[in-house]
């Protein structure tokens, strides 16, 4: 057999540079080629309900709800005591899509404390559509049998009390006993958790940004809307838009006019800045002209940090209300379209008449846009795509400057997607390098 010598060591080192040059730069301009396809990669992100832990009820409360006049067309859930001050009507148009584990009937009122039959015995009657869960039933009675022994639709009532007596609450069907208490099938504390990190996410939201005019097309600044002003926005299609506005200037417009309406693809974020009246409202709700029912899943009302919100007067509320850390209280006439998140609830208040929920529940998905995620040391962390994460410390919006909250640092709601450029470079010189190696290859050869 013939011997074949081996070959030199520095032509096997040339062709292998040459061979590594080339596939380093086929796959990069692969890469830019797979990139080049994605029109907006900074675009592509992740969007969440911020409200998906409410359960769907019209009302959700961590602590204690005061229920005195007049109805909500959904479910009603507190996580404390549930005060009856007054005749009430629960998920009066069977709304309500909430069932607990075991049952196969929907949960309208679900109460994680007792229930208080001290108040206005005279009148106070809640009646219920569905069933309803009371974690505690000390003091109360419930009944499914009247005073003459008769099979009937569930009661509960003060113990002792009787059937029939006031205050009660009064079911339009008969309930086991059993799966009416003693327990709670909701976890208060951690879907306020929740509720609460996303209000503080979605107040330090980067979206489009909406900008309020007057009459004449003129700009209005946060906190400089005059009283008795008009406002109009107009919504980017197709983004999550965000509307900054004070409690003052909540009070002051007279009106504030859509040019075009939200839907679940241009959903509307209006974050309050109730800091300087020190995190109160008292809010004479302006008209919503240009929209109605139809558009209210998707507009939110984001009362971050708020600790007392009353809706003394005005028009109806078009969305639903996030105010988690807020204690709030509904005198006016007018109704509330959407769903109410608050720390504790009076709907009507004793001798005032509060207005009617309706059940038209959030249903979109808000998403924000963020060059870096925060880490829990503070330092920060490439972007990803996920559910909302605590918003950084040190970006709540005074309200004094009209700058609008967003800044000092990146929102909570992740995007994915980066700078580019860093890439590119390197892909470039991975190009670069594999055409020298394959030059300097062909040279050898030719040489030899």
């Amino acid at each position: 057999m013939p011997f074949t010598p081996p070959k030199p060591m520095h032509r096997v080192r040339t062709r292998r540079m040459a061979v590594l040059g080339t596939a380093a730069g086929v796959v990069a301009v692969a890469a830019l080629a797979t990139v080049a396809t994605v029109p907006n990669a900074q675009a592509a992100s992740a969007g969440i309900d911020p409200l998906a832990s409410a359960l769907g009820f019209n009302a959700f409360v961590e602590n204690e709800t005061v229920l005195a006049s007049t109805e909500s067309e959904g479910g009603v859930a507190t996580g404390g005591n549930l005060v009856i001050s007054g005749p009430y009507n629960v998920n009066i148009h069977d709304a309500s899509t909430f069932t607990a584990p075991g049952d196969s009937t929907p949960s309208a009122l679900v109460v994680g404390g007792r229930i208080d039959f001290t108040k206005d015995p005279a009148t106070s009657v809640v009646q219920v559509h569905d069933y309803v869960k009371i974690g505690d039933l000390s003091g109360a009675e419930v009944m499914n049998t009247d005073a003459n022994n008769a099979s009937v639709n569930t009661h509960v009532v003060a113990a002792g009390a009787g059937y029939d007596s006031t205050p009660r609450i009064e079911l339009n069907l008969q309930q086991p006993l059993a799966s009416v208490g003693p327990t709670s099938p909701i976890d208060f504390g951690a879907a306020f958790t929740e509720l609460r990190a996303n209000a503080a996410d979605l107040y330090a939201c980067e979206a489009h940004e909406v900008v309020m005019k007057d009459d004449q097309g003129v700009t209005v600044p946060k906190g400089q809307v005059q009283q008795n002003q008009q406002v109009r926005i107009t919504l980017e299609e197709g983004v999550t838009n965000i509307l900054r506005v004070t409690g003052g200037d909540l009070n002051a417009m007279a009106d504030i006019v859509f040019e075009n309406m939200p839907n679940a693809d241009t959903p509307l974020l209006i974050n309050v800045d109730t800091s300087g009246t020190g995190g109160e409202l008292d809010w004479r709700v302006a008209s919503q002209a240009g929209i109605s029912g139809q558009q209210a899943p998707y507009m939110l009302w984001n009362f971050n940090e708020t600790t007392r919100l009353r809706i003394s007067a005005g028009d109806t509320v078009e969305g639903s209300i996030l105010a988690p850390d807020a204690d709030y209280s509904d005198i006016s006439p007018a109704n509330v379209e959407g769903q109410i998140i608050a720390k504790n609830a009076s709907l009507g208040e004793d001798g005032e008449n509060g207005g009617e929920i309706h059940h038209f529940p959030f249903n979109a998905e808000l998403t924000c846009d963020s060059d870096v995620n925060p880490t829990p040391d503070g330092s920060t962390d490439a972007p990803t795509t996920g559910d909302v994460t605590t918003a950084p410390t040190g970006g709540t919006d005074t309200g004094s400057d009209g700058a609008g909250g967003s800044g000092n640092g990146s929102s909570g709601l992740a995007t994915t997607g980066g700078d580019m450029r860093a890439f590119m470079i390197t892909a470039a010189v991975l190009v670069a390098g594999g055409a020298v190696a394959l030059i300097a290859a062909a040279r050898k050869r030719a040489g030899e």
